[in-house]
């Protein structure tokens, strides 16, 4: 938050301490003095509080998960709007994120891995159910109590799916989110709906198995494209010690077509605790056939026969992991019941892992052939109809062509010369077709431009010169439609396809390598550019990337800004138009205080750059230490950066303002600049009162003695 904002927000929540900064806000560990409670307050960063686009987005966090009541969704308490910034109270998870935990420990246990999924899940069954899709499933987002339960964290760029308004915050074309994270669609700017979550989720689970998500680049584009157009290795071929039906979920949540994946996070999970329940095969179709051959000898009468005939028809293509429950007319009349595989609180653990055993839910992306003679006999059956068909269709065109004798069966038309095919090069078309139907053979005609060859004649032919022909077989005729060849463009294509596409038009590709900052491979200029007119008998040069020279970023820190820019723009690297103050007391107000990426970092030439500036020493607000004892109020001031500078004013002995601090200057909450001092003023006892002993004198007075 701001250093000009309050200690406590609404009368109620005082700031205790930093805990992170995200993308527009930072996040306070908080006390809640009405419930005495600890929670976590997220305070919108004041440079966006006047930006009605981040304040709607803010808005829409608070409104949209307060709504989420989940025991895996982080709680919404409350939100507000105070001194010109927003904030948000929620639930405070004592614990790490995964992507913490996976810093620490590396891949997780595959069964642990499992489980965190199986409650993400479940968290986001519930928001999907309320009309959300949360857009940044990922690992920061993951957060594990030191109990070990886990919480899913920011709905703040989830959209209400069933809103409908056109101040929607996630509109189609807008791309949100975490590029390592995305889904395909994401990353095009597409409509998204729950399976992107699913995807999302899918890489998480992916990188807690192998501790490196699927894919991997320099930029954030590059990731992005990834995720458009490669196929992930799978854990098992990275030799992730996974089952296959883990191995299994987690490729189907990588499914690039949203249709390929897993329709609800309810089905998700319940496949992740069917191989928590110990399914850890992938059977094949085997035993599923086996399983409906014998429902339908059960069935018995008209349904046992409908029941075989749907036996002999081709199974529909199942996908690799989805469950599919049995249905009453494909349950074996003898043996363990169905396990329920909805929504139910619990499973019979033991029940599942019978049922696995015995042939289970997960599905190769091959089925198995299923195991029947009916369907193998209409196999054979049908072979030898094919068979047959085709041998009456050769035998009567050969009639027809004379080469098995005419139909009187005269065996003396059996035997037919062959032709040689004429050179034709140069001819006009009706030209070389009155020669070939001279010889008895037909013709086909194909156009090709040839800017060396006049329109209307032919330049090449298939087949060649010379070669023998039975009569009435084809020749195919090259036509030049005299049309000017012009040079395709390549940019952009792998060398090999630009290659090929040139091959068509009839050009040859000479290779030049170049550093590019484009994928190594891809063609990033060509000469001639595209649309020339160049003769065929000369190479066309595709330059090809070998991906970006690698520059060190040098030290800009106490330069100025402008010196800044032109070096780094005379090393080749590209600028942001805006630079970001940040306080500093080593460096002077408007010089460069940092780089981002670091100085001393090996990047990409043409790496973007981010260039932070010093707005001079950081200002804190003085807090207030009067009626503190002198320890805990030097304490107070030094976390905040300020040095305590002790004064002592006697007050009188046994003054309850002994050893408390009765002032302060500067005064609480003033703005001073950090490292500044603060005199407090210190309440000393006095002497103690002087005591006034009182001496009594005793007198003694004796009769005066007797006379005589």
């Amino acid at each position: 938050m701001s250093d000009q904002g309050p200690t406590v927000f609404n009368g109620r929540y005082e700031l205790l301490r930093h805990i992170a900064r995200g993308g527009m806000a930072d996040v306070y560990l908080a006390r809640d003095e009405l419930l005495d409670r600890e929670v976590a307050l997220k305070v919108l960063f004041p440079e966006f509080a006047n930006d009605p686009n981040f304040v709607e987005r803010f808005r829409r966090e608070a409104q949209a998960a307060a709504n989420l009541n989940h025991p895996n969704i982080v709680g919404i308490y409350d939100w507000g709007q105070e001194r010109g910034t927003y904030y948000i109270v929620m639930e405070h998870v004592s614990g790490r994120s995964m992507s913490d935990v996976l810093r620490s420990t590396g891949p997780l246990q595959p069964d642990r891995a499992a489980e965190i999924a199986a409650d993400v899940a479940s968290a986001l069954s519930t928001a999907h159910q309320a009309g959300l899709v949360h857009r940044d499933v990922k690992l920061g987002n993951i957060l594990v109590s030191d109990g070990g339960d886990v919480k899913v964290a920011d709905f703040g760029i989830a959209t209400a799916l069933a809103g409908g308004t056109d101040a929607g915050l996630t509109q189609h074309g807008s791309v949100m989110g975490t590029a390592t994270y995305f889904s395909p669609e994401q990353a095009q700017g597409k409509q998204v709906d729950g399976r992107s979550d699913l995807y999302s989720l899918g890489v998480v689970l992916y990188e807690m198995l192998a501790g490196t998500p699927p894919f991997q680049a320099e930029t954030p584009v590059a990731v992005a494209y990834k995720h458009v157009q490669e196929k992930p290795d799978t854990l098992i071929e990275r030799g992730v010690p996974v089952a296959k039906s883990l191995n299994a979920i987690t490729m189907k949540l990588l499914a690039k077509n949203p249709a390929n994946r897993y329709p609800t996070a309810d089905d998700l999970r319940n496949d992740l605790r069917r191989y928590l329940a110990g399914a850890h095969q992938v059977p094949g179709g085997a035993a599923a056939a086996a399983t409906g051959g014998a429902a339908a000898a059960a069935a018995g009468g008209a349904a046992g026969a409908a029941a075989s005939a749907a036996a002999a028809t081709p199974p529909a293509v199942v996908d690799p992991t989805t469950v599919q429950p049995a249905t009453p007319a494909a349950t074996p009349a003898v043996g363990p019941a169905p396990v329920a595989t909805a929504s139910g609180p619990m499973l019979d653990q033991n029940a599942l892992a019978a049922q696995y055993a015995a042939g289970g839910y997960y599905y190769d992306d091959e089925p198995a052939p299923r195991d029947d003679w009916k369907r193998t006999v209409a196999l054979l059956v049908g072979l030898g109809v094919l068979i047959f068909i085709l041998g009456f269709l050769t035998i009567a065109f050969g009639r027809q062509l004379g080469i098995f004798g005419d139909d009187d069966g005269d065996p003396d038309d059996v035997a037919v010369e062959k032709v040689d095919v004429p050179n034709l090069d140069g001819m006009t078309v009706l030209e070389a077709e009155e020669a070939l139907r001279d010889l008895g053979l037909t013709s086909t005609i194909t156009e090709r431009r040839n800017a060396n060859v006049e329109a209307g004649l032919v330049f090449d032919q298939l087949p060649v010169p010379g070669q023998r022909l039975d009569p009435g077989e084809p020749v195919e005729l090259i036509v030049s439609t005299g049309e000017a060849i012009t040079v395709p463009t390549v940019i952009a294509l792998t060398e090999s396809e630009a290659i090929a596409l040139l091959g068509e038009r009839g050009y040859t590709a000479e290779s030049v390598p170049e550093a590019n900052a484009q994928e190594v491979g891809t063609v990033v200029s060509q000469s001639p550019p595209p649309g020339t007119e160049h003769p065929l008998d000369q190479p066309v040069i595709i330059n090809v990337s070998t991906g970006p020279d690698q520059v060190v970023i040098p030290d800009m820190k106490n330069k100025s800004v402008a010196q800044a820019l032109n070096e780094l723009r005379d090393l080749g690297f590209t600028v942001a138009d805006e630079t970001i103050e940040e306080p500093s007391d080593t460096v002077d107000q408007g010089d460069v205080t940092r780089t981002d990426p670091a100085a001393a970092q090996i990047v990409a030439a043409g790496t973007r750059i981010t260039i932070y500036v010093s707005s001079g020493v950081e200002q804190v607000s003085v807090p207030s230490v009067i009626t503190l004892f002198y320890d805990t109020a030097a304490l107070t001031l030094r976390n905040q950066g300020l040095v305590p500078v002790p004064e002592f004013r006697t007050v009188p002995f046994g003054d309850p303002q002994v050893g408390l601090v009765i002032e302060q200057n500067p005064g609480s909450f003033t703005l001073v600049d950090k490292g500044s001092e603060v005199v407090i003023v210190v309440g000393e006892a006095g002497p103690p009162p002087t005591s006034t002993t009182t001496t009594t004198t005793t007198t003694t007075t004796e009769p005066p003695a007797e006379e005589g």
